[in-house]
């Protein structure tokens, strides 16, 4: 079922595309998305040593503009947006009275008076909703979900790969930073974002739906050859997990929040209020909070969504996320365990379809790609 509660499956303007690439189709979000081309270690290799070509256009894009946008935001999210300067873009969750995520959240932020606002698929009706509910003052709020396209490069070419096809000196353009800028082909300007959901260096386009596949088809025309991959969501999946970046529903979720998910930066405390303020400032003070941490199993049985995990044969957490880790060359997986079982080094196991299998926590992220 769709977000709206119909049975129809909505499309990104890159789904004939897709399609032409013989990617394997799946519902995400409530569109019809690729999982995977070539297959997701062949795809996840081209990330971590090239780079990966995604199309995330089923994530929720909501344009924000108005004097009071920084404001307002800051009073529904828990981190600081009344700083961030055009140009740039910043991370921060929108926190419920109790301190839970309704979402994880990026906002960029183009000039004075006009933002960009991108949410997960999965949430992006009910955000809609809830934005529009808790508006106030000189903010104007457009829905532009399933309108615009948004096209990722990621991984350690991508740079070079597409400086050849926009007008900005993106080498100059700093990680979370954005600018408007040219594509070759394209008459207006397009935005352009240095963050990304891998772990790599990467960049994103914000791009009308009808220009998507003119930049999609220059992009792999001009670097396939060199080692540049359509990459669908099954790679995107292990990669985020690699670098530990946490997935709305798995590590973050109305119930857990940003301290609880190992957040605790993107908390500003400092400011003079936000929703769920006080019940994190709780939280936070009492510190007997369940949270996540970072498991690799010690045997080849991979640890799945929804497992339980136990200590001296107490129940004592369940596993959120977990993959092969094809970087560090083991099972991985995310756990919420109670604060007793979350010390680096502790050994817990993990139960897979009635047996036990032994696990250990381990520092995040899995994963850091190299300094350069």
């Amino acid at each position: 079922m769709t977000a709206d509660g119909s049975g129809a499956l909505r499309r990104t303007a890159l789904y004939e595309a897709h399609l032409a690439l013989g990617a394997r189709m799946m519902p995400f979000g409530g569109f019809e998305m690729p999982v995977q081309y070539a297959g997701i270690l062949a795809e996840h290799e081209a990330v971590r040593q090239r780079a990966g070509l995604f199309d995330l256009s089923h994530m929720g894009q909501f344009s924000l503009r108005g004097g009071d946008v920084a404001a307002w935001a800051d009073t529904l999210t828990c981190n600081t947006l009344a700083t961030l300067g055009p140009g740039h873009a910043r991370y921060t969750i929108f926190t419920n009275a109790q301190g839970g995520a309704h979402d994880d959240v990026i906002f960029y932020r183009i000039d004075a008076r006009r933002w960009l606002l991108v949410v997960n698929a999965s949430n992006a009706a009910a955000m809609w909703e809830y934005l529009q509910d808790e508006a106030y003052g000189d903010v104007v709020l457009e829905n532009l979900h399933g309108e615009r396209a948004l096209i990722a490069i990621q991984g350690p070419r991508s740079l070079a790969m597409l400086q050849r096809v926009v007008e900005a000196d993106l080498a100059g353009l700093h990680y979370y930073g954005c600018v408007e800028t040219h594509v070759r082909g394209l008459a207006d300007p397009v935005l352009v974002a240095r963050t990304g959901y891998t772990g790599e260096d990467g960049f994103e386009l914000f791009l009308p739906g009808e220009d998507a596949t003119g930049v999609w088809d220059l992009l792999l025309a001009e670097h396939r050859a060199q080692g540049l991959a359509p990459c669908g969501l099954g790679a995107r999946d292990v990669l985020r997990l690699e670098a530990a970046m946490p997935l709305y529903g798995n590590e973050l979720t109305e119930e857990i929040t940003p301290l609880q998910a190992g957040l605790g930066w993107v908390v500003k405390f400092q400011k003079p209020a936000f929703r769920g303020k006080d019940a994190l400032l709780a939280q936070r003070d009492a510190g007997d909070y369940p949270r996540i941490v970072g498991l690799v199993m010690d045997g080849p049985v991979p640890a799945r969504s929804g497992y339980p995990v136990y200590a001296n044969d107490a129940r004592v957490g369940t596993i959120r996320s977990g993959s092969i880790g094809p970087s560090v060359g083991k099972n991985i997986a995310t756990a919420l365990v109670d604060p007793s079982a979350g010390s680096v080094g502790t050994v817990l196991e993990v139960e897979v379809r009635g047996a036990r299998h032994a696990a250990r926590v381990v520092e995040l992220p899995f994963y850091q790609r190299p300094k350069t």
